[in-house]
């Protein structure tokens, strides 16, 4: 499977990188698995409402924003928990 990140991932991600070095590996960790086993035991949610039927993967005290169709894996956002779910 192909991995595929929005801009707004990337700066999300860096931004964390920068902070905490360790959750960003950790959050990097977790997009691999998954993507190396998608049916593997992972803590994933179908999402409601502004992201439509995105899922979300748990990754420690981040979240991850994603859409999969099997064949690519594209990431949207990577946010804290507290934060994840507000805009």
């Amino acid at each position: 499977m192909e991995i595929k990140y929005s801009e707004k991932a990337v700066r999300q991600l860096k931004r964390i990188a920068k902070g905490d070095k360790k959750s960003a590996a950790m959050i990097l960790r977790a997009i691999e698995k998954y993507r190396n086993n998608p049916q593997g035991n992972f803590d994933i949610k179908v999402l409601k409402g502004k992201y439509g039927n995105f899922k979300r993967l748990r990754a420690g005290n981040y979240r991850i924003i994603f859409d999969d169709d099997g064949n690519m894996m594209f990431i949207y956002e990577v946010k804290h928990r507290q934060e994840a779910y507000h805009d």
